[in-house]
């Protein structure tokens, strides 16, 4: 921005920031059966008043504020960045989110699956975009069915028959 550091505005305050509630236990629950990793879209000012990390320890496996990645979401960089430092591939990555623009849009951008929170019923251009990428976005209500998503398609149902080859 070419501000040297004394001349950059420290009195910045960034909007409050709550967790949905019931978001720890959901991460909690989510995190027994598969890493959690969080994409934040802040800044470093943000993140010093909103520490998603501390909020959601011990629970997370890694936290990737976008200040730190270089990159923001939608842009499809920033879920391949963090699928990479974490050896994945982007179409292993499950990212879950409540915006279509940022986060649905930038997780399809880079090849993974998309888990949309919405309680509101898709629009005709959302319902274009889930169109053009079949059985690659999931639209859930709330929290507790995003769970519930994740969990039944991670966890073997339990009326699944194994049989053994002696």
């Amino acid at each position: 921005m070419g501000l040297a550091p004394s001349a950059f505005p420290h009195d910045h305050r960034p909007p409050h920031f709550t967790l949905w509630p019931g978001a720890v236990v959901a991460v909690a629950r989510i995190a027994r059966i598969v890493p959690v990793v969080t994409l934040s879209n802040v800044s470093h000012w943000d993140e010093r008043e909103t520490d998603v990390a501390a909020l959601l320890a011990p629970h997370l496996r890694a936290h990737h504020p976008s200040w730190q990645l270089g990159f923001t979401k939608p842009d499809p960089r920033a879920v391949q960045t963090v699928a990479s430092l974490h050896d994945r591939d982007p179409a292993e990555v499950l990212h879950v989110g409540d915006s279509l623009d940022y986060d649905v849009r930038g997780a399809l951008a880079a090849g993974a699956q998309a888990l949309w929170i919405t309680p509101r019923p898709p629009s005709a251009e959302a319902l274009r975009l889930l169109a053009e990428h079949p059985g690659r976005v999931t639209v859930v209500p709330d929290l507790a069915r995003a769970v519930g998503h994740i969990e039944q398609t991670v966890l073997p149902s339990p009326h699944t028959i194994r049989s053994t080859t002696p």
